[in-house]
């Protein structure tokens, strides 16, 4: 009697278990793929929201007169500390409104940093520019080489001022940029 071709029950059932194992580990590295590209993604996106900001920041201290003139008992660049909050106001040259200056209004906490443009005398409305959990920070350098939360300082001219971000799982990012 002649044996005919084919596959046992047991070669089959094993075969079926090597599948079955293989599926398994692909669904599993695939899902780990997902995360970790979804984790790049989000990543991405905050360096590019502080990009962002910084060339904002940086374009606006660019359009400001010296700091040092105060135009109408207003310093261009005023930074006030209150409590863990602090507000940044950029005061400059705008036909756009009635007292011909605008105030870029720059509110930093421990909940991230938020934007406002408008006459100085008037309410402002924030909108967010960094992320809820991205903490920032703002110092004025003085011409004496102190560091200080508060602007402008009797006596003192600035040098620089210097924004420091800590994105979340990393440490502070900072930059600095010379004073007009």
């Amino acid at each position: 009697m002649r044996r005919q071709g084919g596959l046992t029950l047991i070669e089959l059932l094993v075969a079926m278990s090597l599948l079955a194992i293989l599926s398994v580990l692909g669904y599993r590295a695939f899902g780990n793929l997902l995360i970790a590209r979804e984790r790049l993604m989000d990543t991405g996106t905050r360096w590019v929201e502080l990009a962002r900001a910084f060339r904002r920041l940086e374009g606006e201290l660019a359009e400001l007169p010296s700091v040092q003139r105060v135009n109408n008992g207003v310093p261009p660049l005023l930074l006030q500390q209150d409590g863990p909050r602090q507000q940044l106001v950029l005061t400059r040259f705008s036909a756009r409104y009635q007292g011909g200056s605008e105030a870029l209004r720059y509110r930093a906490d421990g909940q991230g940093l938020s934007w406002s443009a408008g006459a100085p005398d008037v309410a402002a409305s924030f909108l967010p520019l960094l992320l809820a959990d991205s903490p920032v920070h703002f110092r004025v350098l003085t011409a004496s080489g102190n560091w200080v939360d508060s602007w402008p300082v009797p006596g003192e001219s600035a040098r620089a001022l210097e924004m420091a971000v800590t994105p979340p799982g990393s440490g502070p990012v900072r930059r600095q940029w010379a004073l007009p």
